[in-house]
């Protein structure tokens, strides 16, 4: 039965530590007491986000299932977004391989490396993925700069190191777009002598004036997004330990901070990836809790960005999958239960993509959405695994542990040491969308391909030059074998995105047949969302001297998030998201008004920088 005594945080952070002390009892994690004489940097692939706060920053999320957290909210006093830092930790492994503790600078002389780049400009333009049926040879962008004269479309300020506890910032200055100088970020270190990589500031611009026309491919324009590798050296005691290196992606604002995940996560993508090369095996059981509930539970979480799930899947709603009642029912085992679990299991889109699905869970557009829709990939499946899951859970094979939901956890250190960078490269990845890569938010479709990474969850680094590709790019040749999928350069993962970043956030929308339904499908509503609670529904919610009836139409309206952004011509409406993007509104968590009329914790549209 369900743990009432656990909120719904708690019991989601429950279920990814289960998943995580799982995946450590496989292997890929085990403790030990030997000598080290190796070293890793987790996480593999660590976050971070733009801000236009010069100063203001905090932490990306470092435990499974929770939340980033900025005490005093994620702006400055002057409004400006802070800046997500991701941070990095060393671990010594013993000559199996297995992990023996942290090492911090109370122990080991650590010094930082790191190299962002932003290489936008200089690449293709996005047309479709490259790696699904219907991809498309591309050109280059900018294609009238050649030769040399393409070397101005990089902004590459080369590595950056810093070493000690406190220490920065040191710059990521002396990158150019066009001879502009354009900063990427800089680097920081916390009082142990972890790693912090902070990003741009949102700058996005064209030094010669061209016009914003498109959501992914603005020749003549720039951003300050980033990605690059991450390396150190340490020496413990005497000796210097061979260290693995990791990979840092700098990508877009979290609209939704209070979500922690999208629906389909780059952690859930990443992890197909992983079974499809053998770098991880295929789960032996099927945990209710970390690998069936996650699929129901982001269905209703996305109620407080859009209009469509809070009607489909909201409070009180026919199909409320955070209802007590409900979740009880999912993860009943009986077989008399089986009708309902496998009528449900046969509402998913199946990931086959064999035939046309568009009324099958979940409501999201896809990697080949176009509108009318002209192919399965219109709309977004749950990934092979996933679906694999769902099926045994149909049967009833699978691990009912909702009673043995453990919630402990409330941050790193309270995990087993061997589970805790495990729970960083998950953590990571897993507060990052895997939806909808057209193109993506901060990553796409080539953390499909297994030619891009080294072990779990790790991107290979390439340590040879990039031939030139020519003027197309082919789906064949993006594949290739040394193609550019082989290994990772610094800013081969950002790339492949939109530039600026800005004018596709703001056109990836939903319902856009509003004449089928006005709200669904959607994109990316977890960190952009669509449609929000405003801070003054809220307050009227809270309101008990109001009637009921008031109070529940309220709590049942809510606001276009793009309503201050969106003007009568496209191009103006892409030229404000440039010009503004930071002063749209935040969505966070707040307390209920503790009756049971209404959800006992809401998620709100907060820190809004537009006139009333």
């Amino acid at each position: 039965m369900l743990n009432s005594k656990l909120n719904r945080r708690q019991f989601l952070r429950a279920g990814a530590r289960s998943a995580v002390l799982a995946l450590a009892a496989t292997g890929a994690g085990s403790a030990s007491d030997g000598e080290i004489v190796s070293a890793a940097i987790h996480p593999a692939i660590g976050i971070g986000r733009i801000g236009n706060s010069i100063s203001g920053y905090y932490l990306g999320p470092e435990l499974p299932g929770a939340v980033p957290l900025s005490p005093g909210g994620f702006k400055d006093a002057s409004g400006a977004i802070k800046r997500q830092a991701a941070r990095f930790r060393v671990y010594g492994l013993d000559r199996h391989g297995r992990l023996v503790r942290e090492i911090t600078a109370d122990e080991a002389d650590i010094t930082w490396h790191a190299h962002l780049t932003n290489s936008k400009a200089a690449w293709y333009n996005f047309q479709t993925a490259l790696d699904i049926p219907e991809a498309q040879p591309t050109l280059r962008r900018n294609a009238t700069y050649v030769g040399a004269a393409r070397s101005d479309l990089v902004i590459d300020p080369g590595t950056r190191a810093i070493s000690g506890r406190c220490s920065g910032p040191v710059p990521f200055d002396g990158g150019a777009f066009f001879g502009i100088e354009t900063s990427l970020g800089e680097l920081r270190t916390d009082n142990a002598g972890r790693l912090l990589v902070l990003g741009g500031n949102g700058r996005s611009f064209s030094p010669i004036g061209a016009r914003l026309t498109t959501f992914a491919n603005n020749d003549g324009w720039c951003d300050d997004s980033s990605d690059g590798p991450v390396t150190a050296t340490v020496r413990l005691g005497r000796r210097m330990l061979p260290v693995t290196p990791a990979w840092v992606i700098i990508g877009p604002p979290n609209y939704g901070p209070a979500l922690a995940t999208g629906y389909r996560t780059l952690y859930d993508v990443m992890t197909q990836t992983m079974i499809d090369t053998g770098l991880l095996s295929p789960p032996a059981n099927v945990s209710f809790l970390g690998d069936i509930y996650p699929l129901f539970d982001r269905l209703s979480q996305l109620q407080w960005v859009n209009y469509g799930m809070l009607e489909r899947y909201g409070w009180q709603s026919p199909e409320d999958f955070l209802d007590p009642a409900v979740v009880a029912r999912l993860a009943d085992p009986c077989t008399e239960n089986e009708p309902f679990r496998r009528a449900l299991f046969e509402r998913f889109r199946n990931p086959d993509y064999a035939t046309m699905q568009p009324n099958a869970l979940p409501p999201l557009y896809g990697d080949a959405v176009a509108i009318p829709a002209s192919s399965p990939r219109d709309w977004l499946a749950v990934t092979p695994v996933q679906y694999a899951n769902l099926a045994r859970w149909a049967n009833g094979d699978f691990v009912s542990d909702l009673a043995s939901a453990d919630p402990s956890a409330e941050c790193l250190e309270d995990l087993p040491r061997e589970a805790q960078p495990i729970a960083l490269d998950r953590a990571a990845l897993e507060a990052c969308l895997g939806e909808a890569f057209h193109p993506g938010c901060e990553a796409t479709w080539p953390m499909r391909i297994g030619s891009m990474y080294s072990g779990l969850f790790r991107l290979r680094h390439r340590n040879r030059p990039e031939p030139d590709y020519g003027d197309v790019l082919t789906p064949e040749l993006a594949l290739a074998p040394n193609g550019p999928l082989d290994g990772c350069v610094p800013g081969s993962v950002t790339r492949w995105l939109a530039v600026p970043w800005q004018t596709d956030t703001v056109s990836c929308r939903s319902g856009y047949e509003p004449e089928i339904d006005p709200y669904l499908p959607t994109f990316w509503a977890a960190r952009v969302p669509n449609h929000v609670f405003t801070q003054e529904s809220y307050r009227k919610v809270l309101d008990r001297s109001l009637p009921l009836a008031v109070r529940q139409q309220a709590f049942d309206t809510r606001a276009a998030f793009f309503r201050d952004i969106d003007q009568p011509a496209k191009e103006q409406t892409l030229a404000n998201m440039v010009e503004n993007w930071f002063r749209l509104g935040l969505v966070e968590e707040r307390p209920g008004p503790g009756d049971n009329a209404f959800p006992r914790a809401m998620r709100v549209e907060t820190e809004r920088g537009f006139p009333e």
